[in-house]
């Protein structure tokens, strides 16, 4: 299963991608507000893995469609308490951060008993995985091990090869459009009168 720092990544990538459909930016608008949807659905998308804390419980309800559904609904209600109105893209950026988990799981090498996710919680029980392997087995258990290091290392580096060219391309697509939209000129303002 990926890291949660592959996950914040993936996370990430969705929120700079999900930048130049919301507001447009004001020419005053400072580096720090860019960061801030990529930084909520980095934190989002990371966040099923909390589950950890908990014996017995990791890759269950956290790792649902039914955990995205209300991930879609609670910001969507928050949103609308708000600022007054329903902001429906930034919420559907918000389920998508956390939608790539599950999906980020699935593709994942995963040697646990119970291999997978279980996608459709409380509907089933059932443990889903795709037996793609396309993100590299991580290791929990053996904390300060050498052997777990170097797994860990090296599925974080897979992560970074992967997913980092994700957000490197949504974060120049975003700050690229963002850049278009603010004025450059004086237009519509009437030119001052000379001296």
């Amino acid at each position: 299963m990926p890291s949660p720092f592959g996950h914040a990544l993936a996370g990430a990538a969705i929120g700079f991608a999900a930048l130049p459909s919301l507001d447009p930016p004001q020419p005053s608008v400072s580096s720090v507000n860019i960061w801030r949807v990529p930084a909520l659905c980095a934190a989002i998308a990371a966040l099923p893995d909390a589950d950890l804390l908990m014996s017995g419980f990791h890759r269950g309800p956290t790792h649902s469609l039914t955990a995205t559904a209300l991930v879609l609904i609670v910001t969507a209600a928050v949103t609308g308490q708000v600022t007054g109105k329903v902001h429906w893209r930034l919420a559907l950026a918000c389920a998508l951060a956390h939608a790539s988990h599950p999906l980020m799981d699935w593709l994942g090498t995963d040697y646990y008993r119970l291999r997978g996710v279980e996608l459709f919680w409380p509907f089933s029980s059932r443990f889903y995985i795709s037996d793609w392997d396309i993100f590299p087995e991580t290791e929990r258990r053996l904390r300060g091990n050498p052997r777990a290091f170097a797994i860990n290392l090296r599925a974080f580096l897979a992560e970074l090869g992967l997913v980092g060219p994700l957000v490197l391309a949504a974060w120049w697509r975003a700050t690229r459009t963002r850049r278009s939209l603010v004025p450059t000129s004086d237009q519509g303002i009437p030119p001052r009168p000379s001296a």
